[in-house]
């Protein structure tokens, strides 16, 4: 069975992507450079993507969030880039078969942690990852995602759309709800990377259903673009039983 590209699929009913990577491995004792784990631990990435199948996922993206150049470099890993990519696509493909959609995930450099790059070599990083993901023909689409600098987002994108035919997925990660981290009403964010050639534009990480919800009801259903939303478990509050002795964690959605 040939799946049909994703586009097509999209316009015809709702997918369900699959979740973090990262939070598995953490928990697995997996706690270094996740991104070569796909060299050194295929077994246990791949069991992760059979995890998410398993739960009902129609969309896996790769593990390569920070397999670009200077991310690797952290762990002294910045030559195995071209490694890196076509491995961990090929773990996605094995495991998803040939009726679910793969995405290459690309994720941002700039961000909570300080990126001392200048944008002109993020930009530079992040082709030759799209490069490695793309040669490999066995994706059908690119993720790029947790981008709290739109200015990096749309720099990027530019770069990467003549870059290829397939769908790009742009996901803003917004601290407030409705605005970006540069201050610009999340509509007019998502406009801009919808002109700049993005197929679907959405949110993800940190933001939890209701504040994700909140934000996106700002938006139009774009003409030529779907929406995207992958929050994380929401926030946590403290509430106190009778004697005001104890606390306990439940779900904040104010």
């Amino acid at each position: 069975m040939v799946r049909e590209p994703l586009l097509e699929r999209l316009s015809l009913s709702l997918l369900v992507a699959d979740g973090a990577m990262g939070t598995l491995l953490y928990a697995n004792g997996l706690d270094t450079c996740h991104e070569y784990y796909n060299l050194s631990h295929p077994k246990e990435i791949a069991a992760i993507h059979k995890a998410y199948l398993e739960a009902g996922a129609d969309v896996v993206q790769t593990n390569t969030y920070g397999a670009q150049r200077h991310r690797l470099a952290v762990y002294g890993h910045e030559d195995e880039v071209k490694r890196v990519n076509p491995a961990a696509v090929a773990i996605s493909r094995r495991e998803a078969g040939s009726d679910v959609y793969v995405l290459g995930t690309i994720g941002a450099s700039r961000g909570l942690r300080q990126c001392e790059l200048s944008l002109d070599s993020i930009v530079e990083e992040t082709l030759e990852q799209a490069v490695y993901l793309l040669e490999t023909g066995e994706l059908d689409g690119l993720l790029l995602e947790t981008y709290y600098d739109v200015e990096e987002l749309t720099a990027v994108l530019t770069a990467l759309r003549p870059l290829t035919a397939f769908p790009i997925i742009t996901n803003i990660a917004l601290h407030e709800a409705g605005i970006t981290e540069n201050g610009r009403p999340l509509v007019e964010a998502f406009s801009q990377l919808v002109m700049l050639g993005a197929d679907v534009v959405g949110l993800n990480c940190p933001l939890g259903p209701y504040h994700m919800i909140k934000s996106l009801k700002q938006i139009p259903l774009f003409a030529q673009a779907y929406l995207a939303a992958s929050p994380n478990a929401s926030l946590l509050s403290y509430e106190s039983d009778s004697d005001g002795g104890h606390y306990s964690f439940s779900q904040n959605a104010s």
